[in-house]
C-alpha cells in the first residue's frame, strides 16, 4: 500500500517510552459504520483501530506553515490519541531539524499498527496498537542516509515494514523487515518506485526503468528473490495506483476518469490483461492509493478536497463483478499539515 503522508494544504505497555496514549473525544469525528462483511466487519468492530495519523500545522514566518505538536491517531470509533514518542521533524545528513519537513510515517491497511522514527534514538518502530513495540535495528535506515532521503510502509496486516531510501547518487532501495523478527533483512535495489506489498505481504512490487526508456514492473519475495519482470502494456504503465495480489502475479491498476473508473487485472506471468470491470466511483476524483483486501477484493482510497479541507472515502471492489460498497468516509483534521491514511484493511 502506498500510504503517503499528504500534505492538507498544498510498547504499547511499555512506561519507559514515555508515550501517552490518552483517548480523548473527538467531536470533529464521529464514529462511521463499517460496511464491510463477514468476519472482517466483526473484526473491525471488536475494538479501536487506526482510521489516519497526522499532525497539526502552526504558523510560522519562514516557512508558513510548519509541522508542530505530536502526531495523532484518529481512531474509527471518534476518539484519537497522541503519538508522543514518535518524531515529527525530519533530520538532514548532519542530524539537523528541518522545521518544515515531517519525518516518516506510516499506519497498516489493518489500522493495528503505526511505524515511526522514534524521537529519542531516532531507531524505527513498529508499534502494534494492541500490542508490543517492535524496534528495528540500529542500521534499518544505513549510516550515513539522513531521515529526509527516508519513507516508511507496512504491509496490510502490518507483518512487514520497508525502510526505503535514497543514496546519494539517487538509487532507491528498500530493506524489507519481517516486523516480530527484524534481524535479516532482504535489500531490493535499483528500482524507480515502490509499488507496495502483495495483499497477503510475502512480496513487493516496484516499477523501474529499462535501457529502452520504457515502464518496467518487477515483482520480488520477502527474500529479494525475483519472482517476474515484464514491460506491460501501456494501459498498465500510463494509470496508477497499481496493486499486486497475493498470487505474486496479478496487478490490479485503476484506469478511466472519475467518472467513469474501470479497473483493470493484468496477469504479470501471461503478461495480457485478464480482467476489465466498471465500479462506481466516489469522491468526485480517482484514487490515490489500492490494495488487495482478498481473493477478489480491492479496496481503494479516494481523496478529494471538499470546502472544509480533505476527505477521504474508502471503498471495496468486487473484482469479479464491480460491485462497490463504501467502506469509511471521514473528513480530515482542518488543523492538519500532513497526514496519512491507513491502507486497505
Amino acid at each position: 500500500m502506498r500510504h503517503i503522508t499528504r500534505p492538507v494544504a498544498r510498547e504499547l505497555t511499555g512506561l519507559a517510552l514515555a508515550l501517552t496514549l490518552a483517548p480523548t473525544a473527538s467531536a470533529a469525528l464521529a464514529a462511521p459504520a463499517y460496511a464491510g462483511t463477514g468476519e472482517h466487519a466483526a473484526h473491525m468492530g471488536a475494538h479501536h483501530m487506526i482510521r489516519y495519523v497526522s499532525v497539526k500545522g502552526c504558523a510560522d514566518k519562514s516557512y508558513g506553515q510548519v509541522p508542530c505538536g505530536h502526531w495523532r491517531l484518529d481512531l474509527i470509533d471518534g476518539t484519537h490519541v497522541s503519538l508522543d514518542d514518535a518524531l515529527v521533524h525530519s533530520r538532514d545528513a548532519k542530524g539537523r531539524t528541518e522545521a518544515g519537513a515531517t519525518a516518516p510515517v506510516t499506519v497498516s491497511g489493518d489500522g493495528e499498527s503505526v511505524a515511526y522514527f522514534r524521537r529519542k534514538d531516532g531507531r524505527v518502530v513498529v508499534r502494534e496498537f494492541h500490542g508490543p513495540v517492535h524496534v528495528m535495528p540500529a542500521d534499518a535506515l544505513p549510516k550515513g542516509v539522513a531521515i529526509d532521503r527516508a519513507a516508511l510502509q507496512l504491509s496490510l496486516d502490518g507483518g512487514r515494514l520497508a525502510v526505503m531510501y535514497s543514496d546519494k547518487k539517487g538509487g532507491e532501495h528498500a530493506r524489507v523487515f519481517a516486523v516480530s523478527d527484524p534481524g535479516n533483512p532482504a535489500t531490493i535495489s535499483g528500482y524507480e518506485q515502490f509499488e507496495g506489498f502483495s495483499g497477503d505481504g510475502s512480496a513487493v512490487l516496484v516499477r523501474d526503468r529499462t535501457d529502452d526508456n520504457t515502464d518496467e514492473l518487477v515483482a520480488y519475495d520477502a527474500s529479494g528473490r525475483e519472482l517476474g519482470r515484464v514491460v506491460p502494456p501501456q494501459v498498465v504503465s500510463n494509470n496508477s495506483p497499481r496493486a499486486l495480489s497475493a498470487d505474486g502475479r496479478t496487478v490490479a491498476v485503476v484506469t478511466g476518469s472519475a467518472g467513469k473508473p474501470v479497473l483493470k487485472l493484468y496477469d504479470m506471468v501471461a503478461d495480457r490483461v485478464v480482467g476489465s470491470v466498471p465500479y462506481t466511483g466516489r469522491g468526485g476524483s480517482l484514487p490515490d492509493m489500492a490494495d488487495w483486501t482478498g481473493d477478489h477484493q480491492v479496496t481503494v482510497h479516494v481523496n478529494g478536497e471538499g470546502a472544509s479541507g480533505a476527505r477521504v472515502t474508502i471503498l471495496e471492489i468486487d473484482t469479479r463483478t464491480g460491485a462497490t460498497r463504501v467502506r469509511d468516509s471521514y473528513k480530515v483534521r482542518s488543523d492538519a499539515y500532513v497526514y496519512a491514511s491507513c491502507g486497505g484493511g
